[in-house]
């Protein structure tokens, strides 16, 4: 394997001017990452608050303790948290099926080089976490994957007898043993088999067996992947969590109209400066969600003192409310402008790993982090990375079309310029003319007719669509005999679009690890770790 680096502008133009370093930095973030001693500066942050490191790193062992023996270099790095220097690295994901697109893979990989590079650098334990949001309850956005079948792309979901309890938490749904790892075996078999296929089967049987749930099929994956990198797990669904994060549900509940007002005056900042926030909140949002018989709903505020559930007809006075959230703090969790302080509240955070999404939307919760007294830890922009088969870059050498070309625009656009090179003959200009010829021409046999016979004018109507319409099939078929005498050249472009930007859209959102696992080996992911990568603006091409 080896990097070339590409840059590649963004489709966010928040994110294209924080990469190069064009944002009033200081309207958004607590920090610049472009900053040499950023890092440093967090630290010292970090020294002046408190956490409760031995209840975070106990609740951590309790949750692994079924991964404790296989796992051992993550118990180990727990326990590290437990120092009073040490700090984490951190990003998340939802538990995609078979660990979902390629970049949550990415954003993993994201995590444990940034805590690496700056464990040597800072002389501090640097701990890996990554965060699953397991509370949420989309399960439609997590149950499938893409497949390559018959040189379409097709979207395969994984169907579950409860996906009519559209608000169930993924950490609550159980897992059917047998028809996931059946599910899995035809999407693989769509990969192809290969000398890794069946090692990489047993090997995810293995993982879903010691599952319920599909949040913990998706740790036991990512932990199989990651196995000797110290990488730890929360799971933000879980009901036990709920203990720890009390004190900061108090917090949300009594400062309820102000985190509101917070996001709300940001999002209005960066309109002012051409920015489009991404947050879609209702200005009486109480940015929490309230768990009920199993499903998840989400709570507004009718006053200051008051809170209600809509959908389930509840009311809740801020007394009630607080009682409740001591009593029974798992019935609560948090949404998308809560999530982040909470995870802030419990984690001494050096770095927060973000997409590009996520990177705009925490830009708009700036002013959230200081009403809670914090300091927003650095947005660190993942890697981004695009895996380049040789089979791939050869054809693109034969056909003399660029990466830049194929990650910013696709191949359509060449593709028909080589449709069109090789062509003989345009048709379609000879076709418009024959129309136009043959339109008059009938128009005088019309007329004709009709002095004998006003009443076949329908006929006639219909006859002038039939002759055009022939003419169109004409072109048509023409059209397909340039395609299959280029067919083999045609192939390539489509090969070339598929792999590096299928539906339009990078690699890394659409296209599974499970591909390259099965085609290169249960190692490539452990490879692709160990490169050597640089946070910069720049996007990774792997070349493998």
């Amino acid at each position: 394997m080896e990097i070339v680096e590409l840059s590649l502008k963004s489709s966010n133009t928040f994110v294209n001017d924080l990469h190069k370093n064009k944002l009033p930095n200081e309207l958004f973030f607590s920090y610049n990452i472009h900053d040499e001693n950023v890092y440093f500066k967090r630290i010292e942050d970090i020294k002046r608050r408190s956490f409760k490191r031995d209840q975070l790193v106990d609740y951590l062992k309790g949750y692994s303790e079924r991964f404790a023996k296989r796992y051992p270099k993550m118990i180990e790095n727990m326990e590290r948290l437990r120092d009073p220097n040490s700090v984490v690295v951190i990003g998340g994901q939802q538990a995609g099926v078979l660990t979902g697109p390629l970049y949550t893979i990415h954003k993993v990989i994201s995590i444990l080089v940034l805590a690496r590079e700056q464990e040597e650098k800072l002389n501090v334990p640097v701990i890996p976490v990554f965060w699953i949001a397991g509370e949420d309850h989309d399960f439609a956005e997590i149950n499938h994957v893409f497949v390559s079948e018959n040189k379409l792309i097709k979207k395969r979901a994984m169907k579950h007898e409860l996906d009519y309890l559209k608000k169930l938490p993924v950490s609550d749904i159980q897992i059917n043993d047998r028809t996931f790892v059946n599910w899995t075996k035809e999407i693989i078999e769509t990969y192809g088999e290969t000398d890794f296929t069946n090692r990489l089967l047993e090997q995810i049987e293995k993982c879903t067996s010691r599952a319920d749930s599909f949040v913990q099929v998706f740790e036991e994956l990512i932990l199989e992947m990651f196995q000797d990198e110290g990488l730890v797990l929360i799971n933000s669904g879980d009901h036990r969590l709920r203990e720890l994060e009390k004190n900061c549900f108090f917090e949300i509940i009594e400062k309820n109209s102000a985190v509101g007002q917070a996001v709300q005056k940001k999002q209005d900042c960066m309109r002012e400066y051409g920015y489009k926030p991404i947050i879609e909140m209702k200005e009486e949002s109480a940015n929490l969600f309230y768990h009920h018989d199993g499903e998840r709903y989400l709570m507004d505020r009718c006053s200051e003192t008051e809170f209600k559930v809509e959908d389930l007809g509840l009311v809740f006075s801020k007394e009630e409310l607080i009682k409740l959230v001591t009593e029974s703090p798992e019935r609560f969790s948090n949404n998308v402008v809560t999530r982040p302080l909470m995870q802030e509240f419990l984690f001494p955070t050096l770095a927060f790993i973000a997409g590009p999404g996520e990177i705009t939307y925490w830009a708009e919760l700036k002013e959230v982090f200081s009403l809670f007294g914090y300091e927003m830890p650095p947005v660190v922009p993942r890697l981004n990375i695009t895996i380049l088969e040789r089979s791939i870059e050869r054809d693109m050498k034969e056909l003399d079309i660029s990466l830049e070309e194929v990650l910013e625009r696709g191949t359509e656009g060449a593709r028909e310029a080589y449709l069109h090179a090789h062509t003989p003959v345009e048709m379609k200009p000879l076709v418009d003319g024959a129309k136009k010829e043959i339109g008059a021409i009938h128009r005088q046999l019309k007329q004709a007719a009709l002095t004998i016979d006003p009443s076949l004018e329908p006929l006639l109507q219909k006859n002038a669509f039939l002759i055009e319409n022939q003419l169109d099939f004409l072109t048509k078929i023409v059209d397909r005999r340039v395609k299959e005498q280029n067919e083999v050249e045609l192939s390539k472009y489509r090969r070339i679009e598929n792999a590096l930007k299928p539906n339009g859209q990078l690699q890394e959102r659409i296209w599974n690890i499970y591909y390259f696992l099965n085609k290169f080996g249960t190692d490539f992911v452990v490879e692709l770790t160990n490169l050597s990568y640089t946070f910069n603006d720049r996007h990774k091409i792997v070349k493998i």
